[in-house]
This record gives structure tokens, C-alpha cells and sequence, in this order.
């Protein structure tokens, strides 16, 4: 966020405090002189003591909301506020007329902080649901109120950004994301910062690892900053995870659906073909990964889960879409038929497609590949 309009949010964040109940009061009060007939109808003592009461409560309750930066109830308080005060001073001072407009403003403001009230607790538990619901999920995300103030942070957003949920919650979201780069170093990696409003008026702000993807990388060394197998040429594990566990939240959040095919591939033995894990077999196979990977679409997520399974992870995409792209998978290329002759062998590929969206119960990768699994055996 650029200085102009840091200096613009401190600028109104300060003005509110020039509008506390006190410094209000003395526009009432000169109002009310304005129509004072003289005739003043006295006051009991104890009266105007309860009203400074919960006068000066009010103004402590409009200072915490300022600070809280819970601002859509200032206007509220504000209105019981000065229809108290308006009450008995306007009867002390003849203008008996507007006590009517005290007690209105005060009925008025109590009826709206309520309705507020109730409905900032219900957009703070429907915000924090999916967190208590998704705790393990490896997912860097924050939630904000319209305004841009943090209500709750994913743990694993906290551990990058090495602070504690009350130490972000409450802040300014621009605060400790940076808005005006195309990506952000946290944790020592590059980060994107993706956002999406919610049905509920609040704002979703997620992390993507910004990352560039190429078959000439080094080899793997175990490090999670390799995201790509060059042997394969298809996700490293690890990484893949994370990718689809990211796209099962979404799915969840937003009700959105996704597809997922698992490739069994088998070399069948028979008198001519050599030992399953001859250095052929291997080359053929990770020729087939990288035919795999040259034809899906830059959203799948592919990877190995087994020595020969392929997991592919098709988000936004439907059943029969799913299958018409695993169907062109199964019609080899030339040069790998060729190599299959060569070695005088046979390569089989058994594969399932499954569907599934909101409301499928897959939450994390271990529950997707259950469900594929299960089709399998099917």
C-alpha cells in the first residue's frame, strides 16, 4: 500500500474521535436552546444522575467500537447517547417538544445496535467455520471484514508470517500483505495474493506460491522447493498435496466441483518380457508420464502416489470431461507403441474417473484417494 493512502486511513481514523458523545453534546445542547420557551419543568437529581451515567458509559462503549474498529456502531450509540441526554435537558431548558425526539433516537439506536450485534456474530462464526472445520489443511489464508480488518488467519499463515492470531487479528490486512507488487516474500518463498469476496460480506484472501515451471530443473533433492519430478515430468508429491488440498477447500467454500482419474500402469509379464523393473520399463514409463503431462491443462494437478499410479486432479471439471480426457491418455503415442514393440512387452493402463463437489465429504488428499481407491475395487 502505497504512503497517500496510509495517510488517508490515519487521517479518518483520527476525525472519528473528534465525534464522541461529549463533543456532540454541545450541538444538543445548543439546539435545544434554540427552542427553549422559558418554561422549564424541573428535573429530579437522581435522573440527571442516571443519564451522566450511562452517558459517560456510552461514550467508553463508542471509544472501544473505535477502537475495535467495529465503526457501524458509532452511528447507533451516538443516537442513545444524545436521546438520553436530549430527555431531561430539554425539559430542564422549556423545549419539552423535543424530549419526543430524545426518546425516538434512543429506541432508534438501541433497535439498530442489536440488529448489528447479532449480525456481526453471525458473519464471525459463519468466517471462522471453515478454519475450526479445516485446521490441518496446509492453507495460507486470512479473512476480513468488508473494511479490510482481519477476523481470523489460517495457523499455517500465522507459522509463515511467525505471529500469533491476536497479534493480526483486528489489523489492517494490507498492514502485513503487501497489495502493491505482483508477489510478496514471506518465509523465505514468493507469494501471490489471490482475494474473493464472500456471500456474506466478507473477504477471503489466500496465498499461491508464485513458481515457474520447467522439465530442466534439477533432480529431486527431497526439498519442497522442487515442484516438478524431470524423470516424469509431473508434480513432485509433496507439492501436489498441497496444490489439491488448496483446490478441496475451495470446493468446499465456494460449492464448486472437481474430477480426479487414477492411471494404474502395468507391465504384464510373459515369456518374452524382462523383469519388472528393467531400466526399458522404467523409460517407457516416464515416457508415458510425460506424454500424460504434455496433455493436460495447466489447472490438472498430476502426480505419482505409487512406483506406476497416476493421480490426476481435474478441478471445474465434470465427469464426462474428466473421461474424455483420460480416454485420449489411453491411445499411446507412436514412439512409446514403438518402444513397447521393441521390448517385445505389453503396457496395460487400468484407470477410474470419479466426480464429486461440496457436498461429497473429500476434505483432504487421504479421503480423495480413498474414494478412488473405492472405484477401483468397484
Amino acid at each position: 500500500m502505497d504512503q497517500t493512502k496510509s495517510n488517508l486511513i490515519t487521517l479518518d481514523f483520527s476525525m472519528r474521535w473528534l465525534f464522541i458523545p461529549p463533543v456532540t453534546a454541545i450541538f444538543t445542547i445548543t439546539l435545544t436552546t434554540l427552542f427553549s420557551s422559558g418554561v422549564a419543568v424541573p428535573v429530579d437529581p437522581a435522573i440527571w444522575g442516571l443519564v451522566g451515567l450511562m452517558f459517560v458509559l456510552l461514550t467508553v462503549l463508542y471509544g472501544i467500537f473505535i477502537k475495535q474498529y467495529f465503526f457501524a456502531g458509532l452511528l447507533p450509540v451516538q443516537m442513545i447517547a444524545q436521546g438520553i441526554l436530549l430527555c431531561p435537558l430539554s425539559l430542564r431548558m422549556g423545549a419539552a417538544a423535543l424530549s419526543w425526539i430524545g426518546v425516538t433516537l434512543a429506541i432508534c439506536g438501541a433497535v439498530i445496535l442489536v440488529a448489528l450485534y447479532y449480525h456481526s456474530r453471525a458473519n464471525l462464526l459463519t468466517a471462522e467455520a471453515p478454519k475450526s472445520e479445516l485446521t490441518t489443511l496446509p492453507l495460507p489464508f486470512m479473512i476480513t471484514d468488508a473494511n479490510g480488518y482481519i477476523i481470523s488467519a489460517s495457523d499455517f499463515l500465522l507459522q509463515l508470517l511467525q505471529k500469533s492470531e491476536s497479534d493480526v487479528k483486528g489489523e489492517k490486512i494490507d498492514e502485513l500483505l503487501p497489495f502493491d507488487k505482483e508477489t510478496a516474500n514471506i518465509g523465505g518463498r514468493e507469494w501471490r495474493v489471490l482475494q474473493s469476496p464472500m456471500e456474506d460480506g466478507t473477504q477471503y484472501f489466500q496465498l499461491e506460491e508464485a513458481r515457474e515451471i520447467s522439465v530442466t530443473l534439477q533432480a529431486n533433492t527431497g526439498s519442497d522447493d522442487v515442484f516438478v519430478d524431470t524423470a516424469t515430468s509431473l508434480y513432485q508429491q509433496s507439492y501436489a498435496i498441497k496444490r489439491v488440498e488448496e483446490e478441496l477447500y475451495r470446493i468446499y467454500r465456494y460449492k464448486r466441483w472437481m474430477s480426479a482419474a487414477l492411471l494404474c500402469v502395468n507391465f504384464p509379464e510373459n515369456e518374452n518380457s524382462s523383469s519388472f523393473d528393467s531400466k526399458k520399463e522404467r523409460d517407457i514409463f516416464n515416457d508415458y508420464c510425460r506424454f500424460v503431462n504434455s496433455n493436460t491443462r495447466e489447472t490438472d494437478i498430476s502426480c505419482l502416489v505409487a512406483p506406476h499410479d497416476i493421480l490426476i486432479a481435474m478441478p471445474e471439471t465434470s465427469l464426462e470431461g474428466a473421461q474424455a480426457i483420460v480416454s485420449k491418455l489411453l491411445d499411446f503415442p507412436a514412439h512409446i507403441q514403438e518402444k513397447i514393440k521393441e521390448l517385445e512387452c505389453s503396457m496395460d493402463v487400468l484407470e477410474r474417473t470419479v466426480f464429486f463437489n461440496a457436498s461429497s465429504g473429500v476434505l483432504d488428499f487421504d479421503r480423495l484417494m480413498g474414494k478412488l481407491d473405492e472405484a477401483m475395487k468397484s
